[in-house]
């Protein structure tokens, strides 16, 4: 079902942004999943399980044998024997018995790793997530730190207008040229944690640019409506992720491989069968041969490779006992964690943010006609910007709870969850 979207720019991004084109957070993690290098690799290691399966059920080749007796030595005569010649095939018969065991541990590796395939898109789209939500925070520090800035360089200004005045004392403006200098060093951190961020992204992202000043450059994210009941019920989660989530199908593909590789080692017990059969030609007779061929498992019986593979698939089953442990874990935090962004955002009375730029604005004028104090003017600057950093930090962590819900149940592909929370790609 189509959700409403809320669109905003992180700390109402300048006019400069219409000239530019916007990261979103749904854009970021289809481009990720699609183009990322893990996921290709993944890729391959599916392709590589599906050759091993073709070697698995391919028939061994049989062999061809020419055998001739009674052939004279150089320069010796053969004293009358007849030389014979006999002429046969052996095809080996290990594949009547081994063949079924190898091709269920190449179906189940094939398994694991479609299963790991799937793991691999939603390992990226999260790190593409908190890569995005890391540039969403830093830019809004930096838009912070700017617009405090700003507003002392007003403030020093105004001051250093009153003390030629000599209507304020210089002590004044010696503190507010103080908070300048501060506040252009915060600002100065705040633009190279924005650009490590950046840099970090853009291994998901590797079209996005890299502008010389990064806080011209914005991301926008698109939140959906804060359904305080709309998370299903934890059993309902823990129920999708045993049916489909891909850690967990992985787990099993790997106990079942580990079961069929021991039915195979016990197979081995019995190696080199063959089966023969060809003509002998001794003078003017000609004369069938047949027979065939089988080790005496007398001293080797292959029992420590037995062993090893049998304690390979105990190893498999406490495996998958740990990883639905796990699974049932993170979908438990995951939809907790949900539960309580979710109720706080939706919480919240509107006029927020309004709120505080109005505060921050009353307390500035305060200052200006002698009502307030310097001190009242910068924690109501930075009690406004905090309060807006906390508040799209938030949002963009609710958007990284909706991916890992359904990552932690399995949900088939991460760019189908978020073209169905945000549409298709545009």
């Amino acid at each position: 079902m189509q959700r409403a979207r809320i669109a905003f720019l992180l700390l109402f991004a300048p006019a400069a942004l219409a000239a530019q084109e916007a990261l979103r957070f749904h854009d970021v993690i289809r481009t990720a999943v699609s183009a990322t290098p893990l996921v290709e690799a993944a890729r391959a290691r599916l392709q590589a399980a599906e050759a091993s399966r073709l070697t698995a059920r391919t028939i061994p080749d049989p062999l061809a044998t020419l055998w001739i007796e009674n052939l004279a030595l150089p320069g010796r005569s053969s004293r009358g024997l007849d030389r014979e010649t006999s002429t046969y095939v052996t095809l080996p018969l290990e594949f009547l018995y081994q063949r079924g065991p190898r091709t269920r541990i190449a179906d189940e590796g094939i398994r694991a790793a479609e299963a790991e395939l799937r793991s691999a898109r939603w390992l990226v789209a999260l790190e593409a997530a908190r890569a995005f939500e890391r540039v969403a925070v830093a830019q809004s520090v930096v838009d912070a730190a700017v617009d405090l800035r700003q507003g002392l360089e007003e403030l020093r200004t105004y001051n250093e207008t009153r003390v030629a005045e000599g209507a304020t004392a210089e002590g004044e403006l010696l503190r507010v040229q103080t908070e300048v200098d501060r506040a252009a060093i915060d600002e100065a951190l705040a633009r190279a944690e924005l650009a490590r961020a950046w840099a970090e992204l853009r291994q998901f992202v590797p079209t996005a640019a890299a502008p010389a000043q990064p806080v011209t450059q914005r991301v926008v994210v698109e939140a959906g409506p804060l359904a305080v009941n709309g998370t299903p019920q934890l059993a309902e989660l823990v129920e999708r992720a045993r049916a489909q989530q891909p850690e967990l199908a992985a787990a099993r593909a790997r106990l079942d491989a580990a079961r069929a590789a021991e039915t195979y080692q016990r197979t081995l017990r019995v190696r080199q069968l063959g089966a023969t059969l060809g003509t002998k030609r001794s003078g003017d007779e000609t004369t069938l041969v047949a027979g065939i061929s089988l080790p005496i498992p007398l001293f080797d019986r292959n029992r420590g490779e037995i062993a090893r593979a049998a304690a390979d698939r105990i190893a498999a089953e406490h495996d998958l006992e740990w990883t639905e442990r796990r699974i049932t874990s993170r979908v438990e935090a995951a939809r907790r964690a949900m539960e309580i962004l979710t109720a706080q955002l939706a919480a919240l009375s509107p006029g927020l943010l309004s709120r505080a730029e109005e505060s921050r604005q009353i307390a500035l004028a305060a200052y200006r006609e002698g009502a307030g104090t310097l001190v009242q003017v910068l924690d109501a600057a930075r009690a406004s910007s905090d309060l807006r950093q906390t508040y799209y930090q938030a949002l963009l962590a609710r958007e990284q709870g909706v991916l890992a819900i359904e990552e932690a149940v399995g949900a088939d592909d991460p760019v189908t969850v978020v073209n169905s929370l945000y549409g298709g790609p545009r």
